[in-house]
């Protein structure tokens, strides 16, 4: 899996434009979320508790599963030092379980 950044320029006028030689990074990471049928990502809200208790499920994980919850933790969470984690790993069925909605 990869994921490709491009660097951008404010031209005059507050457009945005990508630069002639656009710099572009490519990260490996060691899990791969596989898209749907039709070309979206598997991220879902569940409602539980009479809708007072919102989940967000990312479903088809391949690979490290705990260094996607990491990841998420870092990206989500980075002030978060709690010992109750917000996002967690059901092993049962690889998904990852995170508390609250994120479904952007």
């Amino acid at each position: 899996a990869t994921f490709v950044s491009f660097n951008f320029i404010m031209q005059k006028g507050s457009r945005l434009t990508t630069l002639a030689n656009p710099i572009i990074k490519y990260v490996q990471h060691p899990y791969y979320i596989h898209r749907t049928s039709n070309k979206s990502l598997p991220v879902y809200i569940d409602l539980k508790n009479g809708r007072t208790r919102i989940l967000t499920i990312l479903r088809r994980i391949e690979g490290d599963i705990q260094a996607l919850r990491d990841d998420i933790k870092k990206d989500l969470f980075p002030k978060d030092h709690s010992t109750r984690s917000k996002v967690t790993v059901n092993h049962t069925n690889n998904n990852v379980v995170i508390k609250g909605d994120y479904c952007f």
